[in-house]
């Protein structure tokens, strides 16, 4: 099984661990994300998942603090996760419910590094939360960001047709429930919609007009 990412990763989420090793509160703590999959950078967060008993009430904001102290440069905290940047400029997302509120967005790649639950378990709590995409809303969306890249590009507007390739991108995950491996490069718009595109056609039936619309681009997706 591959590496949990770099030495440094390693470290943060040893921190993490470390953290909750003895704690009665916590049943188990999870890394997913690129981390655990093996396709991290160096500059790649740490996306943690800690899973606590169902009575255990979390304040984020103290847990990060507990964790990493003053090294912690930055802390956005919200009900029940906190997203830190270090002084090192080393960032982490950490997320803490019980087992029943597990996310489905975490099953695919979760990998247990501590508590008493095994990776199957979490999964399949995450799985029970599973809610099938609006799929034909998400297409709607996908196109539309779609057409608005190609318009953006056409009219100067490269940042634009970034940002709105990047929305289609969101859609596109929201349909499959996971991120794609794609290789986008931000300094070809069209060339990463197109490719964006015909991701999206192997996958899922756009229908005549959506499919018309794509034509009309001119992109050469099939």
């Amino acid at each position: 099984m591959a590496a949990l990412g770099s030495a440094a990763h390693q470290a943060l989420i040893g921190r993490v661990a470390g953290r909750y090793e003895a704690d009665p509160r916590v049943k188990a703590i999870a890394v997913f994300g690129s981390v655990s999959t093996g396709a991290w950078h160096e500059l790649s967060d740490v996306d943690a998942d800690v899973v606590v008993r169902d009575d255990v009430m979390i304040d984020p904001a103290a847990e990060a603090a507990a964790i990493f102290g003053g090294q912690a440069a930055i802390v956005i905290a919200t009900e029940d996760s906190v997203d830190v940047v270090l002084d090192s400029l080393e960032e982490a997302s950490i997320r803490w419910h019980p087992l029943s509120a597990t996310s489905p967005n975490i099953t695919a790649s979760l990998r247990v590094v501590g508590g008493d639950l095994s990776a199957p378990e979490i999964a399949a709590a995450g799985e029970a939360n599973r809610v099938p995409p609006d799929e034909q809303r998400l297409l709607d969306i996908l196109v539309r960001e779609a057409v608005g890249a190609w318009k953006a590009v056409r009219r100067g507007r490269g940042w634009d047709a970034i940002v709105a390739v990047e929305r289609a991108r969101h859609a596109l995950t929201a349909l499959r429930g996971r991120r794609d491996g794609l290789r986008l490069d931000p300094a070809d718009p069209l060339a990463a919609l197109a490719a964006l595109l015909a991701e999206a056609t192997a996958s899922f039936d756009l229908g005549p007009g959506r499919r018309a619309l794509v034509d009309q681009l001119g992109l050469g997706v099939r």
